[in-house]
């Protein structure tokens, strides 16, 4: 071949040209073809992703460290217990209803709870967790512990590894639960956690010792409906049961959605599908007429300027926030009854029995199922409709019944507040002063404000000038009337 043919050859791409052309002076350079005066104006960015990849690492170390301080803790709290009641029973004191494991566990979950900000169910999911990563998956703990992975990934890998027990082979779960986390945790690395969660199931599903027979009975059992309240007076219902139910029911909810569909139909089919749901689960019975006739009841609290249409203020269902002035105005002219629950103090309601009784009169009941709408221990949302309307200090001791020595406890932490030494304390405008057993404090606000409201104070009189007439200037003579000088 000759010669010339080869130097003619195109060089590889990317081949930078041995003599580039000169750019004429007076020809700006091309910022987006240019790559040297791209890098004259442009900082090097690898030092910015380092710096947020090494932030990230940091919180997933963090949270290796608060899995361990707090399994540590529970060690120490449990063998601190285990003392604490031998030492109770030797002294013939008051019998808890738990045993000391049960009660230890549920003191430390109380303390952890209201430490962190946390409802009660969700410190029990830390705790659990910081335990299964000290017992159970030393490889996700490890890898979060070098901040190789994140807690959301660690997470995943424990929400299926949970589920991953035998009751009466518990060896052969662990060895289960060891495959399991031998192939997730390497790629836990470098996966999303939507794609993690994909994969943790699958890999679940084939190293359970367990048939998925077996297991669906026992988490049929499980089966729940959660509300979510949400901004701007909307909210979520979430449903989960038998996966071919539910899936039914979506499909059966998107197809009537479908068929509402037209021409003349400006709903997006998102918003029929919402709307046929919602329709279905409020106006329609069962196959066997159980439903006909039953109305939930939801307290709305409305302002009364805002039912006479005079003030835009919102109304407030019980357990959820605030809703826009028209759908209380709406809620309230449906409403086959009221209960007056007004906080001046002209309207008689009762807020103090002192000793005269023990039992909470209605009215008071009622006002104070306004005022604190949910359970009052620091954390809680139960319902105060089921929850207990406890007396703060106990009427053996010497508490009264009045509105200032009762709040709503749901039977859970009424139970703790009488056996484990949570103090509870009003401070008199409504908020509760709890001190735990390691003596912090933590402030419960009223969901609404009960108090009177207050007058206006009278704008104050203008305060009468003061004037010390031994200290004025004396005045001039009057030089048409000498006899007549002035007195000072």
């Amino acid at each position: 071949m000759d010669s010339s043919v080869d130097s003619a050859a195109e060089p590889p791409p990317g081949t930078p040209p041995e003599n580039p052309p000169a750019i004429p002076p007076d020809v700006p350079p091309d910022s987006s073809l240019n790559a040297q005066h791209l890098g004259l104006v442009e900082p090097s960015l690898a030092d910015f992703y380092d710096a947020i990849r090494e932030a990230d690492r940091e919180i997933n170390r963090a949270t290796a460290r608060r899995a361990a301080a707090i399994y540590t803790a529970q060690r120490v709290l449990a063998d601190a217990g285990r003392a604490r009641a031998e030492a109770a029973e030797q002294a013939g004191g008051p019998r808890p209803p738990w045993s000391p494991e049960e009660a230890t566990k549920e003191e430390f979950t109380c303390e952890v709870g209201a430490l962190l900000r946390l409802p009660r169910r969700t410190a029990e999911t830390l705790i659990e967790a910081s335990r299964t990563l000290a017992e159970d998956l030393p490889a996700t703990r490890d890898a979060l512990a070098i901040g190789a992975i994140s807690y959301r990934h660690a997470q995943v890998i424990m929400d299926q590894a949970w589920g991953i027990r035998m009751g009466d082979d518990p060896e052969a779960a662990a060895r289960a639960r060891a495959v399991f986390e031998d192939v997730l945790v390497p790629v836990a690395e470098v996966l999303t956690v939507a794609k993690l969660s994909d994969r943790a199931r699958r890999v679940r599903e084939r190293t359970h010792p367990e048939t998925i027979t077996a297991r669906h009975q026992k988490s049929v059992e499980d089966r729940h409906v959660v509300f979510q309240a949400l901004n701007d007076g909307m909210a979520s219902l979430y449903v989960t049961g038998d996966a071919e139910k539910v899936q039914a029911a979506y499909h059966r909810t998107l197809d009537t959605a479908l068929c509402l569909q037209g021409p003349e139909e400006t709903r997006t089919l998102t918003q029929l599908a919402a709307d046929v749901l919602t329709d279905v689960l409020l106006s329609g019975v069962t196959p066997d007429g159980l439903g006909a006739g039953v109305a939930a009841q939801v307290n709305v609290t409305v302002p009364v300027l805002t039912l006479l249409g005079t003030s835009e203020e919102p109304g407030y269902p019980a357990g959820y926030g605030p809703i826009d002035p028209d759908t209380a105005r709406r809620l309230a002219a449906g409403a086959p009854s009221f209960t007056r629950l007004l906080t001046h103090p002209e309207t008689g309601v009762v807020l103090s029995m002192g000793r005269d009784t023990y039992k909470v009169p209605a009215a008071l009941k009622k006002w104070l199922e306004v005022r604190d709408e949910t359970c009052t221990f620091p954390g809680c949302r139960r319902s105060a409709k089921r929850s207990d309307v406890d007396h703060s200090v106990e009427w053996q001791h010497g508490g009264e019944t009045n509105a200032m020595n009762l709040a709503h406890l749901c039977p859970y932490h009424h139970a703790v507040k009488s056996y484990k030494r949570w103090t509870p304390r009003h401070l008199g405008d409504g908020r509760i002063e709890w001190t735990s057993p390691a003596g912090y404090r933590y402030i419960v606000e009223p969901s609404a404000d009960m108090r009177p409201p207050r007058k206006p104070k009278p704008a104050p009189k203008p305060r009468v000038p003061f004037v010390d007439v031994w200290t004025l200037d004396p005045e001039p003579n009057d030089p048409d009337n000498p006899d007549n000088p002035s007195p000072f």
